[in-house]
């Protein structure tokens, strides 16, 4: 059966892993697990200029969807991105703007790169069904061999 991880590029490969977690906070992840959330985050920003509302709504939009495992709130989740450089703001904070992933450092060019054309949330949704498919199978092959009789 193929699975939608095997096509991932290289620098995706812990995402299905991550995926799949409850309540992850994001400081509590290492430096590489942080930028691949928070790039898988930026993937599904709008490009166009934000208000603080726009990006508030669509953070909240990703923690619904290809981000719910993270367990954060859209606020600090935004500083997040900010902080990271992944997400610029004015100096009044009333403006924001997905940065351009070619201004980005090379690493985070990389994985920005990565996800270009990637639909973040369909990604999620087809990641955790595999997950999900794999699991019931193996709990089926488990329960199958349980049923069995003991041999004597």
């Amino acid at each position: 059966m193929a699975t939608p991880d095997r096509g991932l590029p290289d620098l995706l490969r812990p995402l299905p892993g991550l995926l799949v977690k409850q309540h992850v906070a994001i400081g509590g992840l290492s430096e590489s697990q942080r930028s691949l959330v928070l790039a898988l985050v930026w993937a599904g920003l709008p490009t166009a200029v934000m208000t603080e509302r726009d990006v508030n709504e669509a953070l909240k939009g990703s923690l619904a969807g290809a981000a719910a495992f993270l367990g954060t709130d859209h606020v600090e989740l935004r500083r997040w991105l900010v902080d990271a450089g992944w997400l610029a703001r004015d100096a009044f904070g009333r403006e924001y703007r997905r940065v351009d992933g070619s201004a980005l450092a090379p690493l985070l060019q990389a994985l920005a790169s990565a996800f270009d054309g990637v639909d973040t949330g369909a990604l999620a949704t087809a990641l955790r069904a595999a997950h999900a498919a794999e699991r019931a199978r193996r709990r089926k092959a488990w329960e199958d061999l349980s049923a069995q009789p003991p041999e004597v």
